[in-house]
């Protein structure tokens, strides 16, 4: 069942800290929410992907997230590549979301950086053909 609302970020910890409350009022307010990480988090410096894996079905569980899932985009590579953009609009089209939460990034964090200037465009995406 597709969310009402999904939230976009680069790594597993990413949403919890910068929307983790939207996210639980708007489930808490009958929405199903859903979370994309763009990555598996192999490059953590306190712990492995496996470990991050467990901390995001954690905080999915207590945010109340109705889907979340982790894409194969090789952490520190989130590059708005015509590759990557295919892989966010093919969950975006399975999951047609309502609403879209975005980081706006901040300046020294390089990654977020990029994924901030890949701008409002997965929005589109969805509609893409492959």
């Amino acid at each position: 069942m597709p969310v009402d609302i999904l939230a976009l970020a680069a790594h597993r910890d990413d949403v919890e800290q910068t929307c983790g409350g939207t996210l639980l009022k708007m489930a808490d307010r009958g929405y199903r929410t859903g979370i994309l990480d763009l990555t598996q988090g192999e490059m953590g410096t306190r712990g492995s992907a496996e470990d991050r894996a467990r901390e995001a079905a954690d905080a999915a569980r207590i945010l109340k997230v109705s889907w979340r899932h982790a894409l194969d985009i090789p952490d520190g590579r989130v590059e708005n590549t015509w590759e990557n953009r295919l892989k966010v609009a093919r969950v975006l089209r399975e999951q047609r979301p309502r609403v879209l939460i975005f980081p706006t990034g901040r300046g020294d964090i390089p990654i977020t950086t990029r994924l901030r200037c890949w701008d409002m465009k997965p929005a589109f995406w969805r509609d893409w053909r492959n």
